[in-house]
């Protein structure tokens, strides 16, 4: 098998191979956001900041926005953080060692 027909026949089954693989689906949930400590992070971010900028700016406007900037940012380290511990490989390194095993098992 050429690489050309290679690629047109991965490209043709690539959804259904990668949605019958276990491990890149667990990739692929865990990028998305929807436990109850993501709540709880963005919550808890809010109030740290939102305490501390009370001490700082006397503005209420400003303290709420910069509470605001705080939350998200927390909640972004806390993704980084969560991505980080869950998973060895990205989905793109994942992907392509899916590929490679398909290749190998079209090839024999």
């Amino acid at each position: 098998m050429t690489n050309e027909e290679f690629e047109k026949k991965w490209t043709e089954n690539r959804k259904e191979i990668l949605t019958n693989n276990e491990e890149y689906q667990r990739i692929v949930q865990s990028y998305k956001s929807s436990g109850w400590i993501d709540y709880i992070i963005f919550i808890a971010g809010f109030v740290i900041c939102e305490n501390y900028t009370k001490t700082i700016i006397n503005s209420v406007v400003l303290q709420y926005l910069l509470a605001l900037i705080g939350m998200i940012l927390i909640w972004l380290g806390y993704r980084l953080i969560k991505g980080l511990f869950d998973s060895k490989q990205t989905l793109e390194e994942l992907e392509e060692k899916i590929k490679q095993q398909y290749k190998d098992s079209v090839g024999n």
